[in-house]
């Protein structure tokens, strides 16, 4: 499965893609504040990470997604769906030299009219830590509903040992 948009190529993961995973935001302290792994220490792990991606990147159960820049064909970021019944959960990163640049709104946008037309899921939903306003501001260009705060449902490694409060959204797929 592969998407275009005006810059960008999203498509599965293969191994290539681990180098600029790893360079661009992998090890990236500030990019992985907010997700729920710790930055990779050495292209070993990003390369496992791929692995991983590549056996889990079209299954019933997972959807995984690596952004290229067109111009470039370099791998800048990642969005994932964790596929549960008739709900997808999404997750996204993108490496911060192209942060506030609506690039992952532009990537998503494609993937959101993937699910309208999936016949079996009817709600899109995603979450992040309470104090990462940027990744809520993607979710609300993208027509998200924000549904409020729950308290201590995920875990943000980086941050704190324990969980943490997120804000939830979410957008109904049926049309």
């Amino acid at each position: 499965m592969k998407f275009e948009t005006n810059r960008l190529v999203i498509r599965h993961p293969r191994m290539e893609d681990a180098a600029d995973i790893f360079r661009n935001y992998a090890q990236d302290d500030e990019v992985t504040k907010y997700l729920t792994w710790r930055p990779h220490k050495e292209l070993k792990e990003t390369q496992r990470w791929i692995q991983y991606c590549i056996e889990n990147a079209n299954t019933k159960h997972s959807l995984m997604f690596v952004l290229h820049v067109k111009e470039t064909s370099e791998a800048i970021g990642m969005i994932d769906f964790r596929l549960e019944g008739y709900k997808a959960h999404c997750g996204f990163v993108l490496a911060k030299k192209y942060w506030n640049q609506g690039l992952m709104t532009e990537a998503m946008q494609p993937l959101i009219e993937y699910f309208y037309e999936h016949p079996n899921i009817y709600r899109l939903w995603a979450a992040h830590d309470i104090e990462n306003e940027a990744s809520g501001k993607v979710m609300l260009k993208l027509g998200m509903r924000c549904e409020g705060v729950m308290s201590g449902t995920l875990m943000y490694p980086n941050i704190s040992n324990e969980p943490r409060d997120s804000t939830y959204y979410s957008l109904d797929c049926r049309r």
